[in-house]
């Protein structure tokens, strides 16, 4: 400590200044002595023996020493009362006077009190271990005692001995003071498919760990009968899981999966693990934990109106039972399969909506659609939307040139200065890993040239109902909206900041409509055109 006060000694001291007036002409800044109270308790706290309460005499000299002010700027009236410190074993009381006035060359004026704390730090006062301490920590071991299940007598033994930590929720600071395990019942089941369970009773003590008795101690009031416990646990004859056990769940998830379509992941997780008991029809083992691997695509399923969604299912043991080395090695217990998803929830596609200064015009140009490729979720749906021959890769002999012609096709942009403008929207981010959805192609029918977009809210009922009824569909665009209560780009309003599902319409020759047979996950982002 007193290392560290000779530290402070070099701060600066600083403050407002007091003034006092000495003629007309003439005036001395003199500061009040509090000023200066960092300082003046670093030299307190710098005294070499801190053992020993200060002296007026040894303290005005040193403040003369450490050049406070010159002898007699400064007086002390040290307290020859020493009474019992709040962090150390002694504390004295100083007062510092500022002799300053306008007669003299003293720096302060006024007064300030300061305490001393000397004598060496007090210990830690200890941390008291209430009765309701001690009745938490035996029902935390029971509660362990009644989840976990020890494998052998031997691990009982191990765990439960003196001066060990309590399993469970203990409170600070306490062990087994006493303890002895004593085996009550077993029982051995004729079938060996069957686990064996050995009830065992757990008694003694509760007290505080050796060495940290100057850290801890019961309260007053807690008695032996308080600190005494007895709870009892199990321990289990595992029975190892044969391999068809694992064959079987597996070919039962994946025969439910295929009589399932799912609206999406979340949806499949929660029907898998509603329904697991009813699918797996065995008492062995229970589905731990499902993992969303991937979107992928299959050349089979390009026509369909899911996706394909790549999962991972881990198997867990229950009570009694355990999986061989060899499985769990193998990860034989982990179950990697496919489903079929109508939307896809999780990173939706940045789509820039290019919007007017009044908010009167609106354009809605899937050109204008980011495909991060780093995303597995938008490189899927990139590739989707190629292979169905809804977009295409912009001309890669003169990609800035289409893009450049592409914008000038909007009439966004006007004036004598139009090109200039263009160029520098081109240059910029709106086209960063966009596609060109067919622009500048030649007319053929095998394109499916966007003409329509339709937008599902996210928030209404039966959205996925609607998405069905319209996906691959060929209708007028007032049957589509009327039977799904899909939003155009006419009537959507909410656009910055929005996810919405949406579904891209083609028109045929009749001037009806036909849709995608899949919908994009979009986030929509206004981008005000200044021209």
């Amino acid at each position: 400590m007193k290392k560290l006060l000779l530290a402070l000694s070099t701060l600066v001291v600083t403050s407002s200044a007091s003034t006092i007036v000495v003629s007309c002409s003439t005036e001395t800044k003199k500061q009040n002595i509090n000023s200066i109270e960092r300082f003046l308790t670093t030299i307190l706290h710098s005294k070499e023996n801190d053992q020993e309460p200060w002296t007026n005499g040894a303290l005005e000299a040193e403040l003369v020493n450490q050049k406070v002010d010159i002898a007699g700027g400064v007086s002390v009236k040290v307290s020859n009362e020493i009474e019992e410190g709040t962090i150390t074993n002694k504390q004295q009381s100083i007062e510092f006077i500022g002799n300053g006035t306008s007669k003299n060359n003293y720096k302060y004026t006024g007064s300030v009190t300061l305490i001393y704390n000397f004598g060496g730090n007090k210990p830690a006062p200890k941390k008291k271990i209430a009765k309701e301490d001690l009745a938490t920590t035996i029902t935390g071991l029971q509660n362990f005692l009644d989840t976990i299940y020890f494998k052998s007598e031997k691990v009982v033994n191990d765990t439960f001995v003196t001066n060990a930590n309590i399993p469970g929720t203990p409170a600070e600071g306490v062990v087994f003071k006493t303890v002895k395990v004593s085996i009550l019942e077993s029982t051995q089941p004729a079938d060996p498919s069957i686990p064996k369970f050995t009830k065992f009773k757990v008694k003694g003590t509760i007290g505080i760990k050796e060495n940290d008795s100057e850290y801890y101690e019961f309260d007053d009031n807690v008695t032996e009968e308080d600190k005494a416990f007895e709870c009892e646990g199990t321990i289990v004859d595992s029975v190892i899981i044969e391999d068809k056990v694992i064959t079987e769940a597996t070919e039962s998830i994946n025969n439910w999966i295929k009589n399932q379509k799912f609206s999406d992941y979340d949806d499949f997780k929660n029907k898998l693990l509603t329904q697991q008991k009813e699918i797996l029809e065995n008492e062995q083992i229970v589905i731990e934990t499902v993992t969303n691997s991937a979107i992928t695509e299959k050349a089979e399923s390009i026509d369909s109106m899911y996706w394909t969604n790549q999962v991972t299912i881990n198997l867990k043991a229950t009570v009694g039972y355990e999986f061989s080395k060899e499985v769990l090695e193998n990860e034989q217990n982990k179950i990697k399969t496919d489903i079929e998803i109508l939307k896809i929830k999780t990173n939706p596609l940045k789509w820039h909506v290019l919007t007017s200064q009044d908010q009167s015009e609106k354009y809605f140009e899937p050109q204008f659609i980011q495909f991060n490729s780093a995303v597995n979720t938008s490189k899927i749906q990139k590739e989707y939307l190629v292979n169905q021959k809804i977009t295409q890769e912009w001309n890669q002999e003169d990609v800035k040139l289409q893009q450049k012609e592409f914008v000038e096709s909007l009439n966004i942009f006007t004036g004598d200065d139009k090109d200039q403008k263009i160029s520098k929207f081109v240059n910029g981010e709106y086209f960063t890993n966009t596609t060109a959805f067919n622009y500048g192609s030649n007319a053929n029918e095998n394109l499916f040239k966007v003409d329509e977009i339709l937008f599902f809210d996210k928030t209404k009922e039966n959205l996925n109902e609607n998405i069905e009824g319209v996906l691959g569909q060929t209708k007028s665009l007032d049957e589509f909206v009327s039977s799904s209560n899909a939003l155009t780009r006419e009537t959507i309003e909410n656009t910055q900041n929005v996810s919405y599902y949406v579904v891209f319409l083609t028109e045929d020759k009749d001037g009806n409509y036909k849709a995608a047979n899949r919908t994009l996950n979009v986030l929509l982002q206004q981008i005000t055109i200044v021209d």
